[in-house]
């Protein structure tokens, strides 16, 4: 049980770390940053709000790859080998 809540632990601190350069990406392609470095208190307030929105978005895709890839996995017949288990 330890482990298992350790190796949660560490996809969520992983997931986290992944998602701020994957937000500045997404924000990016879909070209909603501004090159302006003159920005008003609103502007301002809406660009931290569309990064952290980014952030949230990829935080919630880098756990759904996590998720895909381990139901594979499974579905192959690869076992885990953190898991302990045979």
């Amino acid at each position: 049980m330890k482990k298992t809540i350790l190796r949660e632990l560490m996809w969520f601190i992983i997931a986290s770390v992944l998602a701020v350069p994957l937000s500045f990406v997404f924000l990016g392609m879909l070209k909603l940053t501004s090159a302006n470095p003159s920005l008003n208190e609103v502007e301002k307030v809406f660009t931290i709000q569309l990064f952290m929105i980014g952030w949230l978005v990829m935080f919630i895709c880098v756990y759904i790859v996590r998720i895909v890839v381990k139901a594979l996995l499974k579905l192959v017949g690869v076992h885990d080998a953190t898991s302990g288990n045979p």
